[in-house]
């Protein structure tokens, strides 16, 4: 399976990895990624095999960063909490 990104659309970019996350999680094969970025349209590709998800829901994680800042939306926050009462 190969998909093309645009850098340019964080929101989609994060959808069309979550749809590959999926499949990979789901014991599928592996996925040939090639992005597209910036006005001279530089290309670069990765390959994710089923042994690696954790490396593309990162990746995932940071277009949907994105995504949220470009909508005015704040980024998603995780916290360890020391086991104190709320």
């Amino acid at each position: 399976m190969a998909i093309e990104i645009d850098e340019s659309k964080p929101c989609e970019a994060a959808q069309q990895l979550r749809q590959v996350h999926l499949q990979m999680v789901a014991g599928q094969t592996a996925a040939e990624i090639r992005f597209r970025a910036g006005p001279n349209g530089v290309e670069r590709m990765v390959s994710f095999s089923k042994g690696d998800p954790a490396q593309l829901l990162k990746l995932i994680r940071g277009y949907e960063a994105q995504c949220a800042a470009s909508q005015g939306k704040r980024p998603r926050r995780y916290a360890l909490s020391s086991g104190g009462r709320f």
